[in-house]
């Protein structure tokens, strides 16, 4: 085999895959001998972009021949990383001519191992990079508990399926609707990080925000990027390395006035 990986907290591997498959189904990840594993992948309605890295250095054990291209359904390799019990450590391997990737877990002090294989997937190989992105000028970046996007997002679905996040001297998350508003503001002094330089704002739709939020389970801080008619950048930092970056595009004032605007349903 070409690829062996262990990490021995099954909680992080499952908090790491089950915020990505929320929003992506299918994808390539990438090995690479000097980094790791990572992934890039764009929802099907283009909406948001998602970039993970599990660094080598954050890996209990790595090994990699060569760089390997593994194309999985991701919800079908949740299903699986579910089963494992908190006590469990998980490894990776892959069967590239069987065109399996194999799950095994176990206690680690345990013999014998339950073992898993989930059958690779042909998907048509579409060139999405970050660097594009990564050029993008934001004019306000921040970084703040996660907590207090969640209390946000989850004061905001009363009234809405939106929420509006504007930077300027503070920090601020609002939205409206028939039955009436809601705001909800950061002062510079609750915010972990802040450096902006002029007004910012988007409107983002809740189900996207409420689905990177499952990030919350290995993740305790976000950093956010923003500026105005760009997609918002946040940044979530696992374990001492590892990452997972999302870039999310702001609606349209047509798809705020559209109730049934199906780019933003689950």
């Amino acid at each position: 085999m070409a690829f062996t990986a262990k990490i021995k907290d099954s909680k992080v591997v499952k908090g790491i895959f089950e915020a990505v498959s929320s929003i992506i189904t299918e994808t390539f990840l990438d090995i690479d001998p000097d980094k790791g594993i990572s992934m890039v992948a764009m929802d099907l309605s283009h909406i948001c972009l998602v970039s993970l890295l599990i660094a080598k250095e954050d890996l209990d054990e790595f090994k990699a021949d060569k760089k390997l291209k593994i194309a999985i359904n991701l919800e079908d390799f949740v299903k699986i990383v579910k089963r494992a019990n908190p006590q469990d450590e998980i490894v990776f391997k892959d069967d590239s001519a069987a065109k399996r990737f194999i799950i095994e877990m176990k206690p680690e002090t345990a013999k014998k191992a339950r073992r898993f294989t989930i059958s690779m997937i042909d998907i048509d190989e579409e060139r999405i990079g970050p660097e594009s992105l990564e050029q993008l000028e934001f004019y306000n970046q921040t970084t703040f508990k996660l907590k207090f996007l969640d209390e946000a997002i989850k004061d905001a679905e009363i009234f809405s399926d939106a929420l509006e996040i504007v930077a300027d001297k503070n920090l601020s998350f609002s939205t409206n609707g028939n039955i009436g508003d809601m705001t909800y503001e950061l002062e510079k002094e609750e915010l972990i990080s802040s450096d902006f330089t002029q007004k910012s704002e988007g409107i983002f739709g809740l189900e996207f925000l409420k689905n990177i939020l499952k990030v919350s389970a290995v993740s305790t801080n976000v950093e956010m990027s923003m500026a105005s008619d760009l997609p918002i950048k946040m940044v979530f930092d696992i374990l001492n390395s590892s990452r997972i970056v999302y870039y999310l595009a702001p609606r349209t004032e047509d798809e705020d006035n559209d109730e049934d605007d199906s780019l933003y349903e689950d």
